[in-house]
């Protein structure tokens, strides 16, 4: 009976061992960035097709972002802002409104003196850009509100 015991006490040994010296290796590899996933996920910019997204730069302490109107009508701006899903949210200075957009042009749009909000550079961060806006040619010119997201490393340069 004393036999069958000691075996069992030295297969259950081994297997610790074996577990031990595999879960230092995850550890390793962990420790080191193998399994960092925010480098392997794709930088993008969504917006809905009335405003097509044709490119976004983070970089610390701003936000750009070029957006063509393709709503085939003149629009005015009356309202642009940034935020995100942080209990302190991103603090930025918006271009200033109201501005006029043709129909079928492109904008650059940026946000300046941005801070807070997990807003670091050499990180992924995701922010909302809500916009407010009215067609020129509309006698009753309701205001219409769109927003889009942004995904992606904030440069450190």
């Amino acid at each position: 009976m004393r036999q069958k015991s000691q075996a069992a006490i030295e297969f259950l040994t081994t297997y610790a061992w074996a577990f031990i010296i595999i879960s230092l290796a995850i550890g390793a590899l962990y420790y080191f960035g193998i399994f960092d996933f925010d480098k392997y996920l794709p930088q993008k910019c969504s917006f809905p097709y009335q405003f097509k997204c044709l490119d976004f730069g983070l970089k610390p302490a701003e936000i750009g972002i070029k957006l063509v109107n393709n709503l085939g009508e003149d629009i005015k701006v009356v309202f642009i802002g940034i935020n995100n899903d942080i209990a302190s949210p991103i603090s930025c200075t918006p271009p200033s409104v109201p501005f006029d957009w043709d129909h079928d042009s492109t904008k650059d749009i940026k946000f300046t003196s941005c801070s807070g909000g997990g807003y670091i550079p050499d990180t992924r961060t995701a922010v909302r850009i809500s916009m407010s806006y009215y067609a020129v040619n509309t006698p009753s010119k309701p205001i219409h509100t769109i927003s889009g997201k942004i995904n992606g490393k904030i440069t450190s340069s």
